[in-house]
Parts: structure tokens; C-alpha cells; sequence
């Protein structure tokens, strides 16, 4: 036979009780954010390394779009829709972003393309990614790479001057 076990707990007691687990919620739901947010940086790093993993693009500096990362350029269609909306494009980004450096305008093509709403046209992507065996990013990452050449050739710069100090 079994024993009730009774026990007797005061209203403050209880509302402490209470008070304390819902701020102790409160705090782990507040720290798996700020993990999630932390996470967000790594996944740029892990779509570098993919890339690089892959032969899309080159490890060394200046990072530079290799056979696989043309060919996956070309077939997606990104290529063709880089250069038909190229005006657009460049108007785009450099309302966004500063084109005094070498470094920034890769770091900030880098980052327009991660953020570029493609619309219907990233459905082309993802099949492209899928047929590769490569992420989005990747796909993003080898069209900011080819429109960042772009941008430097706009801003008077190649490519390789990203190894190089500018001169004044």
C-alpha cells in the first residue's frame, strides 16, 4: 500500500516558487538566443570553408572563383542574371556601402549577396546547389565573388590590389 505524502506550501511560498521559474525560463530562453546569434557569424565561416572544401573558389587571397565555382556560376544562371541586372546592381550596392577600399567593397559584395532577395530566381539556385551538393550560401557566395570583381573594376581597383595597400 501506498503513502500520500501531503505537503503544505503558503501562498508566498508558492508565488516564489512560481516567480522563480518563470524568470528561470526567461533567463535559459535568453541564452539559447544569444547562442543562436553567435552561430549566425560561424555559419559565414562555414560557407568560406565550404566553398573552398569544394574547389569552388580559392583559398589563397585575393579569393577567386576556380573551374567548379565558373561552372556553377554559368549553370545557375547567375552569371546572366548578374550581368542583365548589372546597373541595377551596382546602383543597389553602392547606395548601401562604401567603395573606398579594396577590402570593404569584398567584405560588403560579400554581404549583399547573402542578403540579395533573388525572388523567383533563387529557385534556380537552390536546384543548382542541390545538383552540386552545395549550400545557398555557397551559390550567394560564388556570385558575390564574381559581382565583387565587378564593383572593384567600378571603383578603379582588380582584384588583386586586395593584397595591396592603397597609395596615395
Amino acid at each position: 500500500m501506498g503513502t500520500n505524502i501531503i505537503i503544505n506550501i503558503g501562498i508566498y511560498k508558492m508565488l516564489g516558487l512560481i516567480g522563480t521559474l518563470v524568470l528561470g525560463t526567461w533567463y535559459a530562453f535568453h541564452r539559447l538566443t544569444k547562442v543562436e546569434t553567435e552561430v549566425i557569424g560561424f555559419d559565414k565561416r562555414l560557407t568560406n570553408m565550404e566553398g573552398r572544401m569544394d574547389k569552388s573558389f580559392s583559398s589563397a587571397s585575393p579569393v577567386a572563383l576556380l573551374e567548379r565555382g565558373l561552372k556553377i556560376l554559368n549553370d545557375s544562371g547567375l552569371k546572366k542574371y548578374i550581368d542583365d541586372n548589372k546597373t541595377y546592381l551596382l546602383d543597389q550596392f553602392k547606395s548601401t556601402c562604401v567603395m573606398d577600399n579594396q577590402y570593404d567593397i569584398q567584405e560588403q559584395a560579400f554581404r549583399f549577396f547573402d542578403d540579395l532577395d533573388f525572388k523567383d530566381f533563387e529557385i534556380s539556385l537552390k536546384k543548382v546547389a542541390f545538383d552540386y551538393g552545395v549550400g545557398i550560401e555557397t551559390v550567394k557566395r560564388i556570385g558575390g565573388i564574381y559581382f565583387r570583381d565587378i564593383a572593384l573594376k567600378q571603383a578603379n581597383f582588380k582584384p588583386e590590389d586586395l593584397d595591396k595597400p592603397k597609395i596615395s
